[in-house]
């Protein structure tokens, strides 16, 4: 979080530190984090030391969970648009998650800012729909439980009355 912020508030060399760090961590516990990977990226173009930034940002989007906001804005760097449209139109619907109120607000209005700076129409995706949730393996027996306790409590409240 550290190097995202030094990134934020534009210390470059602070971040580009933190997000090592961060990196060496991961790798330590035998884990990849793309997401600081990708700040590294963006770090080291603006400090001018990304020697191959388009093959780094062909690297960094095939991790296995890759973050698609910090991708677009690599690709917005290196000059191309197209590139940067589909990885902000993939960090918008990640954001979107299962939909109003249930996103991840802060990337998804990134996400947006960014598409609006591309020039991009924000998808209109569908909103939160209950009815698409799964039922829970023990929700019915948690539910029947309730019941129970009230019918309890309703019959104590009856005596005492």
């Amino acid at each position: 979080m550290r190097g995202e912020w030094h990134f934020d508030q534009g210390a470059w060399q602070l971040a580009a530190e933190k997000l090592l760090g961060a990196v060496q961590m991961a790798h330590e516990a035998g884990q990849v984090d793309a997401r600081s990977e990708t700040f590294i990226a963006l770090t080291k173009i603006r400090l001018g030391q990304l020697t191959e930034p388009c093959q780094e940002a062909q690297r960094l989007a095939q991790a296995k969970k890759p973050f698609y906001r910090g991708l677009a804005e690599l690709w917005v760097a290196i000059g191309d648009k197209g590139s940067a449209k589909e990885h902000a139109f993939a960090a918008y619907r990640w954001a979107w998650a299962d939909g109003e109120p249930y996103v991840h607000r802060y990337e998804l209005d990134r996400s947006r800012e960014l598409l609006e700076q591309l020039g991009v129409e924000i998808p209109n995706l569908p909103p939160y729909d209950p009815e698409r949730d799964e039922k829970l393996p023990w929700e019915d027996e948690v539910v029947a439980a309730i019941e129970a306790l009230r019918a309890e409590k309703a019959s104590q409240d009856a005596k005492e009355e």
